[in-house]
């Protein structure tokens, strides 16, 4: 699988984040006033999101964000929980037409 080709946006605030793909990154622009941005400076502020997704996203420094007290504990640059934003899924979803489950099952 190609992939995906990799953005920086700055949300209103100016708040910067990596953004994978040119669907995420056009509604983040169209809908969201998001802007297209150049990579960030050590004094920039960026989105960051942990592996753990209870967790959500918290704004930090560039620099910050790179130290091992951060990254070494699953924070990664990442774009916060937009609503409506498109999410890719992770496998694709396997759907069947209505009411055909009963009849696969008789079979």
């Amino acid at each position: 699988m190609a992939q995906k080709p990799r953005y920086w946006l700055a949300d209103p605030e100016g708040v910067r984040a990596p953004v994978e793909g040119a669907e995420l990154r056009d509604h983040l622009i169209q809908v969201n006033g998001w802007t297209e941005a150049d990579e960030p400076d050590r004094h920039d502020f960026v989105w960051v999101r942990n592996e753990d997704p209870a967790l959500g996203a918290v704004r930090m420094s560039w620099e910050a964000a790179q130290l091992d007290a951060w990254a070494g504990r699953g924070w990664t640059p990442g774009v916060p929980d937009v609503p409506g934003a498109p999410v890719p899924a992770a496998e694709p979803i396997k759907t069947t037409k209505p009411g055909t489950a009963a009849a696969d099952k008789k079979e």
